[in-house]
């Protein structure tokens, strides 16, 4: 908001705003995310994408059909048979990244992070720094999908995987049963401000239609975060991040860009969060949760810890969510559930009952652990109020 007000982003230079949709977000979430994009694009002129992870299906050099990653453009308006554009939030996105790679993201592999957000903004900008008027169809033009059963199957073989057939297989389902191409899409269908980006700098790092992120090309280019002076962590830990990417020869989207430099307004100005609070009481609209991060997205992320999460489910139960969204932890019932790894169904050995069973979000453990999280707050368990503290002043780790 301030770099709005003090118009220090530059439409001609390529600033842009990406809110990066993972359809598990918060209601809230969507609702403010709107009014930002209303009043940077018409009131500052500056261009807010809403973009999503999605995959499409072509062959490698080999002729292998096989599922690709890729992303969307996403209009702020929910999906729906007539507004085939709009952004998803029933957790289609989140499902399909989970469905693609077959296993659910836990604390030590967190592939929704890194696919959601990370892939899906790298790409964005390798297409938005070339300077084109959009982003190109991706896929085959055949009418249906080209992968079959045998496909995944060799992959999986050919990766060193061992799951059985018929369990992976039904993991893989919803991923092959989404949109199995890529359609060409318009910058200027997806934002009200004038797409008036100029910048003779990025030209020299244009390669075929490609702005490259990577190597002796490699853009230069600031990314501005929210980070307050009270989480200096988050601060180190990125640019630490950054600092090693120097020394890397790797050129995957999925990692960090060698000319990327973080700048964080609000450390750099001492801002505190009580600061940031009383920012926002005073502004015409504001994000309409509780400050204490309790409800922060993604609301039942597992990295909350289980006391924090039942803290939400007790609450949020009270409100009766809609069932088939991630705001409600039936829904997330219902995913664990689905892909999380069940280590007798895989015939692996378990040699006692004190063994873990299940490997999923929480990584291995004894039972489905939403659900037993909905059972304790269904029966009325009480919170650890000192777990509780000590979960809520872990800050948010997902960008880092």
């Amino acid at each position: 908001m301030e770099l709005l007000k003090q118009k220090a982003l530059k439409p001609e230079r390529g600033d842009v705003i990406i809110f990066n949709n993972t359809s598990a977000e918060h209601p809230a979430t969507y609702k403010f995310a709107r009014k930002m994009k209303l009043l940077a694009e018409e009131k500052y002129n500056i261009p807010f994408f809403w973009i999503e992870y999605q995959t499409y299906e072509d062959a490698s050099r080999s002729y292998q059909w096989s599922r690709k990653p890729s992303y969307r453009l996403v209009n702020d308006q929910p999906y729906s048979l007539n507004n085939e554009t709009g952004y998803r939030y029933k957790g289609e996105v989140f499902e399909e990244v989970i469905s693609f790679s077959g296993y659910l993201p836990n604390r030590m592999s967190r592939t929704c992070t890194q696919s959601m957000k990370i892939f899906t903004t790298n790409s964005f900008l390798s297409d938005w720094f070339a300077q084109k008027t959009g982003i190109e169809r991706l896929g085959h033009h055949g009418e249906k999908q080209k992968v079959t059963d045998d496909d995944i199957l060799r992959i999986h073989r050919n990766n060193g995987g061992s799951v059985p057939d018929s369990i992976l297989l039904e993991k893989k389902r919803f991923s092959r049963e989404c949109n199995f191409i890529r359609e060409q899409q318009r910058w200027s269908d997806f934002t009200k401000a004038d797409i008036a980006i100029d910048n003779k700098a990025l030209k020299d790092s244009v390669l075929g239609d490609k702005a490259q992120l990577y190597g002796d090309l490699a853009v230069e280019y600031v990314s501005c975060l929210g980070i307050r002076v009270d989480e200096q962590r988050r601060a180190i830990k990125i640019k630490r991040r950054i600092d090693d990417a120097q020394g890397e020869t790797g050129k995957s989207l999925f990692n960090q860009p060698q000319g990327e430099t973080i700048l964080a307004p609000l450390i750099s100005g001492n801002v505190t969060k009580e600061e940031v609070v009383d920012f926002w009481e005073k502004q015409d609209f504001n994000l309409a949760l509780p400050n204490t991060g309790l409800f922060s997205n993604c609301l039942y992320c597992p990295l909350k810890g289980k006391a924090k999460l039942l803290e939400i489910a007790t609450k949020e139960l009270k409100n009766k969510p809609s069932k088939i969204t991630p705001a409600s932890i039936d829904w997330w019932i219902k995913i664990e559930k689905k892909y999380s790894r069940d280590l007798l169904e895989e015939n692996r050995k378990i040699s006692s009952e004190k063994e873990p069973a299940f490997v999923g979000f929480f990584g291995a453990t004894k039972e489905m652990v939403f659900e037993s999280i909905k059972k304790l707050a269904e029966g009325g368990a009480s919170v650890d109020k000192e777990m509780l503290e000590l979960e809520s002043d872990i800050p948010c780790n997902c960008t880092d």
